[in-house]
């Protein structure tokens, strides 16, 4: 998933003394700063991209452990509570 072919929301603030203070609505975990606007912007997408390659699951192993869950009898499964699955 390249991350030129998705679209979020980023807000920039003053941060002060120069700074460009940015976060995305839809990824919280996404918060930056630059010194600059263009700074703040190539941070952003540095942080989007470190966001969304965290999220997207394993490529191998067990699928019930890249969804985070386990098996419970022959024919359900339970949510993990250590589930990082999104």
């Amino acid at each position: 998933m390249a991350v030129s072919s998705l679209r979020f929301n980023v807000v920039y603030e003053d941060a002060g003394d120069g700074w460009v203070y940015a976060h995305v609505p839809e990824l919280p975990e996404v918060h930056t700063q630059g010194e600059s606007l263009d700074e703040a912007r190539e941070m952003v997408r540095d942080a989007i991209q470190l966001v969304l390659e965290e999220r997207r699951p394993a490529r191998r192993g067990d699928p019930a452990e890249r969804l985070g869950t386990r098996r419970a009898g022959r024919d359900r499964c339970v949510r993990s509570a250590t589930s990082n699955a999104i």
